[in-house]
């Protein structure tokens, strides 16, 4: 019939989210297709992200991923943990070292909070994306909303 069906993962129990647990590390190499979809997804047209010797002229190794591209990992990362149902309500992001194709990205994360205001359930995490030349090339913490 041509209607597509989504299996919604239910949300982490609150009993299961301890301060000092990992989440599974997640691992995501970076093409240049990948870069392909990062400029036309997020319409960063700027050169330095999809021509390389204009990128090599400025100071980067090659062309790379641009922040909205991390914001949108990090956001998966989380979600696929909390539950797709889970709300991301807050996130800072510190870009060390450039993602450029050919670098496999670790990202690795850890529970540094939760706390219950109101009804709401919420999860501080702290992530670490590591591109292979530097371990925290991306740092982020977020707070996320378990629904």
């Amino acid at each position: 019939n041509g209607s597509e069906t989504m299996t919604v993962r239910p949300r982490i129990p609150w009993d299961e989210v301890v301060v000092g647990n990992k989440l599974e590390p997640f691992t995501f190499d970076v093409t240049y297709s990948t870069l392909a979809k990062d400029v036309v997804g997020t319409r960063d047209l700027y050169r330095i992200h999809h021509d390389p010797p204009f990128a090599q002229e400025n100071g980067a190794p090659n062309i790379f991923l641009n922040t909205m591209w991390y914001q949108g990992l990090i956001g998966r990362v989380v979600t696929e943990w909390g539950g797709y149902e889970s709300f991301l309500r807050k996130m800072s992001i510190k870009i060390n070292s450039h993602g450029c194709p050919g670098d496999t990205l670790r990202v690795g994360a850890t529970v540094v909070g939760r706390e219950r205001v109101e009804d709401r359930l919420l999860v501080a995490l702290d992530l670490t994306i590591d591109n292979g030349r530097r371990a925290d090339a991306v740092v982020s913490s977020v707070k996320v909303e378990l629904v």
